[in-house]
């Protein structure tokens, strides 16, 4: 009976481990929020972080009424910065910027891969 429940105990404990990569894409999204690079008052900013083994995909989504105005060069400069310095090993990054209305379909404002 200690047998199984043991077993029971460690399986759980696997399932709800993260792993590096869960843990990469939340120092990533953490860095992004705590340093605030996009600040537009009138929206909502999402941002969503994936790794896998060589790559990292970042989304920005803005949800608002209208669709932002922003400098995607500026924007992309910046995920990149904070990509680079926490995860250096990285060399291919993938960068959407979507825009998510209150009504309607999700739009991609801005698509782009990086290698660095």
């Amino acid at each position: 009976m200690k047998k199984i429940i043991i077993l029971m105990l460690m399986a759980s404990s696997l399932l709800l481990a993260k792993g590096s990569n869960d843990i990469l894409e939340d120092r990533i999204e953490n860095e992004l929020v705590t340093r605030k690079i996009i600040q537009l008052s009138n929206y909502k900013i999402d941002y969503d972080v994936d790794a896998s083994t060589n790559q990292i995909n970042i989304e920005v989504e803005f949800e608002g009424m209208k669709e932002p105005k922003v400098n995607f060069d500026d924007i992309t400069s910046k995920l990149l910065k904070v990509s680079e310095e926490i995860a250096p090993e990285i060399n291919d990054i993938y960068i959407i910027i979507k825009y998510d209305p209150m009504i309607g379909e999700d739009k991609v404002l801005f698509s782009k891969s990086y290698r660095r």
